[in-house]
């Protein structure tokens, strides 16, 4: 499976947490089959209207629809050795247990695909959106962003980061509702000033960028391949802000808002600026020189009735009441996996899905994720009552064990399926894995 860097690749990772034995595809009414051939006929059919010029080279590619429940899986294509389960069209299999199931780009079987997780939407430009999202991350190497890395934004689940991470997107949706093109220009100047004072440090910025670049990237030539005019693109973008606020944090899924508005906005003005930004590409830089704006903080953030636009006091309000129940909840969370005893494994060669849309960072501890499932050399450990991944991504840490078994290890909320000549043995006041 995949190294840490390629964890960008994930629009909604979700923990695993049925551990089922491998099982033969179920049998189906050709009305359930045919309908995963019309997904496929519908993205075809989209991108073939593009037919390559979004970024000079053709998007679609293998794919596989998961039942994460199951494993069953759904091909447009067979693998390189001819061993799926043909129907019609389309192929059928089933996905092996080390396999992780999430939305994301996973090579297996000698082939690059793009995998993504059951049920669909039933909305037609939804479901293409989401494929073609992750069709781009096939894409995306060959057409200038490799070796993107997997940095830490932990800073957008505090106070100050968050809300100017809001009154960023206030500024964008009422650019997009501007019929004026000067008052147009200034929101967006607004909202490059409220981004310019989130990223304070070089740090900052470096972090959000690369998953701009990653998953940013990535939703901006979904929706805008997916279908969508120019009146369903201004609805859609204004919903999936609104929804976006709802997500209890925003560390790994901000990318997802903020490339699609500026992204939009810039193609009325840049045809296919896309073409001008590559991995090295720093996208605020960026942004700020494609639409001439010369950037001058002091009079917006210090004019009350200016911040009244993008709804300063309501966001002020709802952030300050997070951050309390923030700090309670880190100062519980490290007493869990910083003060009492933990299981921990290091990894040798991990790979891993979870759920991004409730982690909580800890200082340089490193984030908890309430869910996940994690395969290596030791075994498949599954979450379901949060662990402790390091910032450096070289180890996880779980609660201490109530079972410990030859081949099963179990604790609160987790279980750890061991690989035979592996153990856990209690090291001071700690617990380890070892060979």
């Amino acid at each position: 499976m995949r190294k840490p860097l390629y964890l960008l690749s994930l629009v909604l990772l979700s923990a695993c947490g049925n551990n089922q034995e491998q099982k033969q595809p179920k049998q189906h009414t050709k009305k359930t089959e045919i309908s995963y051939e019309q997904v496929f006929k519908s993205v075809d059919s989209i991108l073939k209207l593009d037919n390559g010029k979004f970024w000079g080279k053709q998007i679609y590619n293998s794919i596989l629809l998961v039942n994460p429940e199951t494993r069953e899986f759904y091909a447009n294509e067979n693998n390189t050795q001819n061993s799926f389960q043909s129907f019609g069209e389309i192929f059928k299999d089933t996905l092996p247990e080390k396999i992780n199931i999430a939305n994301t780009a996973i090579d297996w079987d000698g082939k690059k695909w793009s995998m993504i997780m059951l049920p669909l939407s039933e909305d037609e430009i939804s479901r293409n959106n989401l494929i073609i999202h992750e069709l781009f991350h096939q894409l995306q190497s060959k057409v200038g962003f490799e070796g993107l890395k997997e940095l830490n934004n932990g800073h957008l689940d505090s106070f100050q980061t968050r809300l100017y991470l809001k009154l960023e997107l206030e500024a964008l949706e009422k650019a997009l509702l501007s019929e004026d093109s000067s008052k147009r220009k200034k929101h967006i100047e607004n909202a490059l000033i409220f981004r310019k004072k989130r990223q304070e440090n070089d740090a900052i910025k470096n972090a959000e960028n690369s998953l701009e670049l990653n998953e940013g990237l990535a939703e901006y030539t979904a929706i805008m391949l997916s279908g969508r005019n120019h009146k369903q693109m201004k609805s859609h973008l204004i919903s999936s802000k609104n929804d976006f606020y709802e997500n209890p944090t925003f560390v790994r899924s901000f990318a997802y808002q903020t490339i699609p508005f500026y992204g939009y906005l810039l193609s009325k003005k840049l045809d296919n600026w896309q073409h001008h930004v590559d991995s090295k590409t720093n996208l605020s830089d960026f942004f700020k020189n494609a639409f001439e704006i010369k950037l001058s903080e002091k009079e917006l953030l210090n004019d009350s009735e200016k911040l009244a636009l993008y709804n300063y006091t309501k966001i002020h309000s709802e952030e300050s009441e997070r951050e309390k129940i923030r700090l309670e909840k880190i100062k519980k969370l490290k007493t869990k996996f910083i003060e009492e005893p933990t299981l921990e494994l290091v990894f040798e060669n991990m790979g891993i899905s979870f759920d991004p849309r409730n982690i909580t960072p800890i200082e340089d501890y490193g984030t908890v994720y309430p869910t996940m499932r994690v395969t290596d050399n030791w075994g498949i450990l599954t979450i379901e009552n949060g662990a402790l991944l390091a910032s450096d991504w070289s180890r996880v840490f779980v609660s201490e064990p109530t079972k410990i078994e030859e081949k099963i290890v179990e604790g609160d909320g987790w279980k750890l399926e061991l690989n035979p000549d592996w153990k856990v043995k209690k090291d001071k006041e700690k617990f380890i894995l070892t060979k």
